[in-house]
C-alpha cells in the first residue's frame, strides 16, 4: 500500500509538523510532501495524482484551507483520502461534502492514523480506531481518545535541511487556560513528555546548528521548576548559534524564575506573551484572568536578557474602540521587540463561536474567519485597526527605524495608536512605498509632522544608513559641498585615528544637522561597518 501525505505550510521555514508527527509514529511505508501556500494547486493536485498513492492523507490549517479545499476538488474518486488538522477536526462537513473524501482524523492524529492504516490493511476493526469520522449510512464518529504521551515518537530528521528553518520541539500538549477564542482550550488537560526525552532532542538541535528552536508548548511555564530545568540544559550546552522560542504567561512568572531568566545570556531565549487586551472585563469575559500591571513590570525586567514578543487581539468581546486604544498604547509603550496585533478569528468549537450572538459576531465565512464587525467595533473600525497593524509591521516590527521611533514615541511622546495609524493609512494611499527601505523612509518624512521636523528627518537618515549593509544611494539632495566634506571627514580623521582617508572617502555616508551654535554630524562606514559621531561648535 502506497501512502503519501501532504503538508502545506504558511511558508518554506515553517515545517509541516502534522505529517512529519504521523510519518515518526507509524511503522508503515510513508511518503511526505510538501508544499507552500503560494502553489499553485493544480501543480499540488497534479503531483499528488503523478504519485499513484493508494492513501492520501492531507493535513489542514486555517492558513491552507481554501487551498486544500480547490485541490480536493481535482482528486481521484479512486483515491482513499484523509484529512486532519485543527481547521477539519471541527468542520467535518465542510470536508465530507467532498464526495472523495473518506475519513477525517480530529485533534491528535499519531496513534489514530497508525491504526487506520491498520484497519485499511485488514489487521483491526474501523471501530477501534480513535479520533475517527467516516463514512457510513451517514458520517459517524468513533471515539475520543487521548493517547499516553510517553509513547508519542518524534523523528526531527522527517524535516530534511534545518539551516533555513524552524525546528519545532514540544515538551507538553495542552493547556491549563480556557480562553474562550482559542482551541487549546479545548484540551485543559497538560501532558508532558519525559524530561530525558526533551534533553536529547535539544542536544539534537545543537548538534545540527539550526538557529531557530520554536517549542509547541501552550504555556511553557505552566510547571516553573519543569521550565528551569529546561532552559538551565539549554544553558549549559549553549554554543551561541541557536535561539529558542517560547509561549510563556508573563503574570505567573515567579521571582526565582525571573532572577534566573534575568541571567541568561541576552539573546538566547525568545518569548511570546499573549496579552490580547488590558481591558479587564474584556479579559474575564474570554475566561482568561491577568495581571496587566504585573505583566508590564516582569517585561521590563526581562528585555535586558530575553526577546520580548507581545500578542493583541482586535475584536474581543467588551472591546470598543477606545478600549483598544488604550491596550494598543500601553502594551506599545513597553517597547517589546515585536508587538503583533491580529484580528480575531472564529475558530470552530471554541466558545466565542458558540457566544457569537450574544456580542453580535459578524464573522468572514472564509478563512481564516476574521471578525467583520461586532456590538462593540464597527467595520470602520476594524478597518482603522488593519491600518494600524500595517503601519505597526512596516515600521516597528521590522526594526528598520528604531532611533526615529524612540524619538517620536519617547521624546516627542506621540500616541502609538495615531501614529502607525497615520503611517498605515499613508501607506495605503502610496502602495508603491510599502517594500523598499528607502520608499518607507520618504514615506514616513512625508505622513508625520513634529516640533522639530529637521532633528527628525536627521534621526530618519541616521536610520536609513544603519540599515544599509552597503553604501547606499541616497534619497535627499547633498547637504555639504565637497570641500565642506572634505574638512569635515579630515575632523573625524582627527577625532578616529584609526579610520583611513581613503576609507573614508569611498565607503562612508555622511550627514548634518545644526542645532544653534553646534552642527552634529553622523558618518556611517561600510568597510567595515561602523558609525561615528562627532560635534562641532561654528
Amino acid at each position: 500500500m502506497k501512502v503519501l501525505l501532504v503538508g502545506i505550510n504558511s511558508k518554506y521555514i515553517h515545517p509541516a509538523m502534522g505529517i512529519i508527527q504521523l510519518a515518526a509514529n507509524t511503522t508503515w511505508p510513508v511518503t511526505l510532501r510538501e508544499f507552500t501556500i503560494k502553489d499553485d494547486p493544480q501543480r499540488i493536485a497534479k503531483e499528488i495524482s503523478d504519485f499513484h498513492a493508494d492513501v492520501v492523507g492531507i493535513s489542514v490549517y486555517i492558513w491552507n484551507a481554501t487551498l486544500v479545499k480547490t485541490i480536493l476538488s481535482q482528486l481521484s474518486q479512486q483515491l482513499t483520502i484523509v484529512v486532519g488538522g485543527p481547521e477539519a477536526s471541527y468542520r467535518p462537513a465542510e470536508y465530507f461534502a467532498f464526495s472523495n473524501v473518506d475519513y477525517l482524523v480530529k485533534d491528535e492524529g499519531e496513534q489514530a492514523f497508525h491504526y487506520l492504516l491498520n484497519y485499511l490493511n485488514g489487521l483491526m476493526p474501523l471501530d477501534e480506531v480513535p479520533n475517527l469520522y467516516y463514512r457510513g449510512e451517514e458520517i459517524k464518529f468513533t471515539f475520543n481518545a487521548l493517547p499516553d504521551i510517553t509513547t508519542i515518537k518524534h523523528d526531527y530528521s522527517l524535516m530534511g535541511n534545518l539551516k533555513h528553518r524552524y525546528l519545532y520541539l514540544e515538551s507538553s500538549r495542552g493547556c491549563p487556560y480556557a480562553c474562550s477564542y482559542c482551541l487549546a482550550s479545548l484540551e485543559k488537560k497538560v501532558r508532558f513528555f519525559p524530561l530525558s526525552q526533551i534533553k536529547k532532542e535539544i542536544l539534537w538541535a545543537f548538534h545540527i546548528k539550526t538557529p531557530t528552536v520554536k517549542f509547541l508548548d501552550r504555556t511553557f511555564n505552566c510547571d516553573s521548576q519543569r521550565m528551569i530545568e529546561i532552559l538551565s540544559f539549554i544553558q549549559e550546552h549553549d554554543t551561541k548559534q541557536t535561539v529558542f522560542q517560547f509561549e510563556v504567561v508573563a503574570d505567573i512568572l515567579n521571582e526565582e524564575t525571573v532572577r534566573f531568566l534575568k541571567q541568561l545570556r541576552p539573546g538566547l531565549v525568545r518569548f511570546e506573551i499573549g496579552i490580547q487586551s488590558a481591558n479587564e472585563t474584556t479579559m474575564e469575559a474570554i475566561s482568561r484572568k491577568q495581571n496587566f500591571s504585573q505583566i508590564q513590570t516582569i517585561v521590563q525586567q526581562l528585555k535586558p536578557t530575553i526577546t520580548i514578543h507581545l500578542d493583541l487581539i482586535a475584536g474581543l468581546p467588551y472591546e470598543d474602540k477606545p478600549s483598544f486604544i488604550n491596550t494598543f498604547n500601553q502594551t506599545l509603550l513597553m517597547f517589546p521587540d515585536e508587538l503583533q496585533l491580529g484580528i480575531l478569528k472564529a475558530l470552530a468549537g471554541t466558545k466565542i463561536v458558540a457566544e457569537k450572538a450574544l456580542h453580535a459576531y459578524v464573522f468572514n465565512p472564509l478563512p481564516p474567519y476574521d471578525v467583520l464587525e461586532n456590538k462593540y467595533l464597527t467595520r470602520k473600525d476594524l478597518a482603522e485597526i488593519k491600518l494600524v497593524e500595517e503601519g505597526l509591521n512596516r515600521y516597528y516590527n521590522s526594526h528598520r527605524f528604531p532611533k526615529t521611533l524612540d524619538y517620536l514615541l519617547k521624546d516627542c511622546q506621540l500616541n502609538p495608536y495615531q501614529l502607525f495609524l497615520t503611517l498605515g493609512t499613508y501607506l495605503s494611499l502610496h502602495p508603491e512605498c510599502r517594500l523598499q527601505i528607502k520608499d518607507l523612509a520618504k514615506a514616513f518624512y512625508k505622513a508625520i509632522t513634529t516640533k522639530n521636523q529637521d532633528y527628525f528627518l536627521f534621526l530618519l537618515k541616521q536610520d536609513y544608513l544603519d540599515n544599509a549593509k552597503l553604501k547606499p544611494p541616497l534619497w535627499w539632495d547633498y547637504e555639504l559641498t565637497k570641500s565642506q566634506t572634505k574638512a569635515v571627514l579630515d575632523l573625524f580623521k582627527q577625532q578616529y585615528p584609526q579610520l583611513s582617508k581613503q576609507n573614508l572617502m569611498h565607503n562612508s555616508r555622511l550627514i548634518t544637522w545644526s542645532n544653534k551654535e553646534t552642527n552634529h554630524y553622523y558618518l556611517v562606514l561600510y568597510q567595515p561597518k561602523q558609525s561615528y559621531t562627532l560635534n562641532k561648535k561654528d
